[in-house]
């Protein structure tokens, strides 16, 4: 009788084959969870991070147009290529950029995520104000972010429509 005793005893101590096999394959289960789980929100976080990117260059750079033009005297909307004249700014699309020439220098605004396509154009409204718009479609990694505004410009009279890649504008320095 003590040796049942001991034996039952040590027999409750040990894992069995069968637990051990049950074990490890419950484990497998939920480590395989985990992974794509895991897996699953890096991907999510990535194609987030792109998204953010692409966004943040393409409303950079409406800013800065808004910024540069709302008060220009002179603007033209010219295509491709052009030559720079003393006392103009330019803002242009370039290798799908968009890129600032002033004088003494030029100047990415963003980097290279724009399609190649007519981004600028100007336009009159029914009491004959003269807008410029713009339109910029970006691409990254799959993702596409399209920005599209119009600034009103008041001090620029009689233009007619017109579209293109680069704005030469003239403004009143402060």
């Amino acid at each position: 009788m003590r040796d049942e005793v001991l034996f039952t005893v040590y027999r409750k101590k040990a894992f069995t084959l069968i637990e051990l096999i049950i074990f490890l394959a419950l484990l497998g289960v939920v480590l395989a969870i985990g992974y794509r789980l895991f897996f699953f929100g890096q991907r999510a976080f990535a194609v987030g991070s792109d998204q953010f990117q692409l966004q943040s260059e393409i409303r950079k750079a409406g800013d800065f147009i808004i910024d540069e033009v709302r008060n220009a005297t002179e603007i033209d909307i010219i295509n491709t290529p052009f030559f720079a004249q003393t006392g103009y700014g330019y803002i242009y699309l370039h290798d799908s950029k968009i890129v600032y020439e002033y004088s003494g220098g030029t100047r990415d605004i963003t980097d290279s995520l724009l399609k190649d396509e007519d981004v600028f154009s100007i336009r009159k409204d029914s009491d004959n104000r003269n807008f410029l718009c713009i339109d910029m479609t970006g691409t990254l990694n799959g993702n596409t972010y399209n920005l599209s505004t119009e600034i009103l410009l008041k001090n620029v009279v009689n233009k007619s429509p017109q579209s293109g890649k680069v704005i030469k504008y003239k403004k009143l320095m402060p």
